[in-house]
């Protein structure tokens, strides 16, 4: 259940929470091209409005006004979504690592049919990946284990040389590893999350413009 698993990461120290948000006020709810949550989502939610792990190198959104960042917000199409011409228009993003990799949903018409799947999109080309059959299965493993030890190298190397970061900041490299930049950790910095999404989305358009992802 997804209150065993928060709790276990709660036990651990592994995470760093917020109030819960109010899942009965409209400021819950998404609009009407966003993924229905499904219900352990919406749960945790109801214990954290947003949470992050690794000091902030793992995030997930939250609902409404509060101290983390608002889901509706982050998916609006003047957010950053129109940086990348249409590859972000069928998902919805519900956390993120702070290289700007995206954790989202595939977008439904018919919430009766959703796929609960959990994708995680890469930020130079929003190509999707799915990681976990549910989000149960996302908090348990790829947020469990990220929390304690994270599998990308490069993660553990920036957050040694960075230290904790804001969740609303990413880190990049500059120049862009899509722009040819190398990926050595003294090219690092950090960066406005926003910001850093659009520059992705046109650095994408610009260096490989492809196909257009669903």
């Amino acid at each position: 259940m997804i209150d065993g698993a928060f709790s276990a990461l709660v036990r651990g120290g592994l995470v760093d929470w917020r109030p819960p948000a109010d899942m009965l006020s409209p400021a819950s709810l998404l609009s009407e091209r966003g993924a229905a949550l499904p219900l352990d989502h919406a749960r945790l939610l109801s214990l954290t409005n947003g949470l992050t792990v690794y000091g902030g190198y793992f995030r997930l959104f939250g609902v409404g006004p509060g101290p983390t960042r608002d889901m509706r917000w982050w998916n609006a199409w003047t957010t950053w979504r129109h940086a990348w011409e249409g590859r972000a228009d069928c998902w919805w993003s519900f956390g993120e690592t702070a290289w700007g990799d995206q954790y989202a949903y595939a977008i439904s018409d018919d919430p009766l049919s959703a796929d609960r799947t959990v994708y995680r999109l890469d930020v130079c080309h929003l190509e999707p990946e799915p990681i976990a059959d549910s989000f149960g299965d996302f908090v348990r493993g790829e947020l469990g284990r990220n929390a304690v030890d994270p599998r990308d190298e490069m993660t553990v190397t920036a957050r040694e040389r960075l230290g904790d970061i804001d969740p609303n900041t990413h880190i990049a490299y500059l120049p862009s590893l899509i722009a040819g930049g190398e990926e050595d950790v003294a090219n690092l910095v950090t960066l406005p999350a926003r910001g850093a999404m659009v520059f992705a989305g046109r650095a994408c358009q610009t260096w490989a413009p492809a196909a257009t992802y669903i």
